[in-house]
């Protein structure tokens, strides 16, 4: 006999490790083959809560959208948008006017006093009228020369872009004159 079969003991060994690392594998495919299955599972479970999270979401939102009170609010936005758009423009265009007028000529103090100082001794300005730009001054006097005296005192202040004398009228011993003056723009 020989010594190699005697020894079972280590043919039994050697047997079982054999055995244990062919059954160790295949338990160890099923295992890895499970535990995938198990995570896929569980991140498809993920994806599918999240995806019907993102559903409501989504018909949340739709439900506020289409909602008639908010649909309204927003054109009344709209509309007041354009408003206040057209209300720039306006404000704009009073902005520019307001410059225009700021360099109309205007009557005023100083105009009056002006005049005033150009009229001649017993000479009275019976009449003034101002139509935006000019003036028509209506004087009376005892004296003929006096009308044109009036004319051209104004006319030398260089105060006044135009002066205009129309010559005088007797009426009742008294003269009456006529001048027509310019104010400059910006006076």
């Amino acid at each position: 006999m020989k010594k190699d079969n005697i020894n079972l003991l280590e043919n039994y060994l050697l047997s079982e490790k054999k055995r244990k690392n062919t059954s160790s594998k295949g338990l160890n495919f099923i295992a890895i083959f499970l535990i995938t299955i198990l995570l896929m599972s569980a991140y498809g479970l993920k994806l599918f809560l999240e995806d019907q999270g993102l559903k409501d979401s989504n018909q949340q939102l739709n439900a506020y959208i289409t909602d008639p009170t908010i649909i309204k609010k927003v054109s009344d936005i709209s509309v007041k948008q354009r408003q206040l758009a057209d209300l720039k423009e306006i404000l704009s265009t009073l902005k520019s006017l307001n410059g225009a007028f700021d360099a109309m000529p205007e009557l005023n103090s100083i105009v009056l006093d002006k005049i005033n100082s150009c009229v001649p001794p017993d000479t009275k300005i019976t009449s003034i009228d101002y139509d935006g730009q000019w003036l028509t001054l209506k004087t009376i006097s005892s004296n003929y020369l006096r009308p044109s005296e009036f004319a051209r005192n104004l006319r030398n202040t260089d105060f006044f872009e135009d002066t205009t004398y129309y010559g005088y009228e007797e009426s009742t011993g008294k003269y009456v004159g006529t001048v027509l003056v310019a104010l400059k723009v910006g006076n």
